[in-house]
């Protein structure tokens, strides 16, 4: 399996270390198609250096494929700047995702909402005792602004970004014109602030394997001039690739930790998560201010998160592997409702399946006969029923040219295809769905398998009780499956690999294999423990019906005390397929 390459943290005092992933994904990068913005652009870059694939998409369509990235896409990037030209409404296209239950990196859209809302943010700051600048909310025309609120002053409209709409008034009266003219244009209520003269800064925050750490942080280099504001034009321009108007803040170590532990609590105070940058200004007082939090700061490989990551020893795409680490650890400790994440070391290497609710997590049998498998490179493989797609994507790491994997139930065959590519071998396997052989397109059943792989549902019972029955006896898919296998088998290499329990009459299932393969072998067997309270969940009086096959002889199990009971998982082999 590829592996991924291990970024280092920074060395010496004030270095950092972040995790990183290895295994491949595919990322969905969500983008406003038309802006200037050029970060899903980086960052898919970023991620394809890494190994992984990248899918881009305008955010103006998100109705459409907002379903299609939560099923086909591992993580998903919101980096919208405008939905329908608004600001305002980019959170929109993050909640659109979350509703289709996509697994987004960075922060929930609430979380957007609140910090693009620039009045609610700056409240929320306050309120937790961070300091910002003084102001006022201007929401309709004539409103004054009162005496203690001392020119210049930073004009802004509450809900835009990238400084849209940013104005210095440097008397009252060309305050309340800005006012005026702002809220026209944007019709949208005005944020006026006092004007904090100092350096301009940018605190980058990121979630490591150890809590969350500040970056170091970074200065504009502003121009020259009494007031000095990153407009929009500064903000849509180009930067050259070493860029002079950002440098690492000279600060004293003690002011440095201040302002670091400080945006730490406003990252906490907004609620976010995964990672984000807040802009402050340091008074001429060495007081730091907050600006503004920005939950989806630039990508770009010059802008300040990229600079300050890379001042913390992460390259480019160190910075987005340790984004999609901080993503991954945050869902492996929240998972969505019913999903489970799975890694099994195999022979061929590491797999990874993310099982989604109402697929079964591979059982310890199954992973036992995934790593019994003797595929051969180039061999083709048929895997019925493949559930979340171990069997295949074992297979198919040992070698396989082809494998094909079938499934009645929609749930299991997306998770073998979204699983296949998880561990970089879709290209190799094929999900087709129905039932058994019946699965198969004419193409494949023209050709022969080297390999069939099966284990299907065998627990007796009475009558239908759930996915685990398998007739009366416990062999009505068994021996469907053993009578039709040598017809898709190639008569010199083929073999058939079964998981069977000793619960679904034994003896009637080996003499089925002998008739059909020239050699049937049991290369593993293992304990099964069990009780009669298991059983008799499933279906009332399932345990009964299980006594009465024991008696008869066509089911294997034993008492071992205490209310327990015990029968076997075997993996078994049968080679050399006869035709009658």
């Amino acid at each position: 399996m590829t592996r991924l390459p291990r970024h280092p943290a920074a060395n010496g005092k004030g270095g950092f270390l972040f995790e990183t992933i290895n295994k491949i994904m595919r990322i969905g990068i969500i983008h406003t198609v038309g802006s200037p913005c050029r970060c899903a652009e980086a960052a898919a870059a970023g991620l394809r250096a890494l190994g992984h694939e990248a899918v881009l998409a305008d955010s103006e369509e998100i109705e459409s494929f907002a379903f299609d990235f939560s099923r086909d896409c591992d993580l998903v990037i919101d980096h919208t700047d405008t939905f329908k030209g608004r600001g305002l409404f980019r959170a929109f296209v993050r909640q659109v995702l979350e509703s289709a239950g996509a697994r987004i990196v960075g922060s929930t859209a609430a979380a957007c909402f609140l910090a693009d809302n620039k009045i609610a943010a700056k409240g929320r700051l306050a309120a937790s005792g961070l300091p910002v600048p003084p102001g006022i909310v201007i929401t309709r025309k004539g409103e004054e602004i009162p005496p203690w609120l001392h020119p210049p002053l930073i004009l802004k409209p509450a809900f835009e970004h990238m400084s849209r709409g940013l104005r210095i008034a440097r008397t009252l009266p060309e305050a309340e014109t800005a006012a005026y003219e702002i809220a026209e244009r944007h019709r949208q209520p005005v944020l006026v602030e006092k004007y904090i003269s100092g350096r301009e800064l940018a605190v980058s925050v990121i979630d490591g394997p150890d809590g969350l750490r500040a970056l170091p942080i970074l200065e504009w280099i502003v121009g020259e001039g009494k007031e000095r504001i990153l407009g929009e034009s500064f903000k849509l321009t180009e930067p050259p690739p070493n860029r002079r108007d950002a440098a690492k803040a000279d600060l004293a170590p003690g002011k440095a930790a201040e302002i670091g532990d400080l945006a730490l609590s406003a990252f906490r105070a907004l609620g976010l998560r995964d990672y984000a940058r807040f802009d402050l200004r340091l008074s001429e007082a060495g007081q730091p201010f907050f600006l503004e939090a920005n939950i989806t700061p630039s990508l770009e490989p010059q802008e300040a998160l990229a600079l300050s990551a890379r001042w913390a020893g992460l390259d480019y795409p160190g910075l987005i592997a340790a984004m999609l680490a901080a993503a991954q650890r945050r869902m492996r400790e929240n998972l969505f409702p019913g999903e489970t994440e799975v890694e099994i070391e195999l022979p061929a290497g590491r797999a990874f399946l993310k099982v989604p609710r109402g697929v079964p997590v591979p059982p310890q049998s199954t992973v036992d006969l995934a790593k019994v498998l003797d595929i051969q490179a180039g061999e083709r493989v048929l895997d019925l029923g493949c559930g979340s797609g171990l069997l295949a994507i074992a297979a198919a790491m040992a070698g396989a040219a082809r494998v094909v994997a079938t499934d009645l139930d929609p749930g299991s065959l997306d998770a073998t295809r979204i699983n296949a590519r998880r561990n970089g071998i879709r290209d190799r396997l094929a999900v087709s769905a129905g039932s058994w052989y019946e699965a198969l397109s004419p193409e494949e059943r023209e050709k022969k398998f080297d390999v069939i792989i099966a284990t299907p549902p065998q627990t007796p019972g009475q009558r239908p009780f759930g996915p685990k029955y398998g007739g009366e006896d416990g062999t009505r898919h068994l021996l469907h499956i053993v009578e039709q296998a040598p017809l898709f088998l190639n008569p010199e290499t083929g073999r058939i690999w079964i998981l069977a329990i000793s619960l679904a009459n034994p003896g009637l299932l080996f003499n089925e294999l002998r008739e059909r393969f020239s050699t049937v072998k049991v290369v593993k067997e293992t304990d099964r423990f069990f009780t009669k309270e298991e059983y008799e969940g499933y279906a009332e009086g399932l345990f009964s019906h299980l006594l009465s096959l024991k008696a008869s002889g066509k089911s294997e199990f034993r008492e071992i005390g205490g209310g327990k009971f015990v029968f076997r998982n075997l993996c078994l082999c049968a080679r050399g397929p006869r035709r009658r």
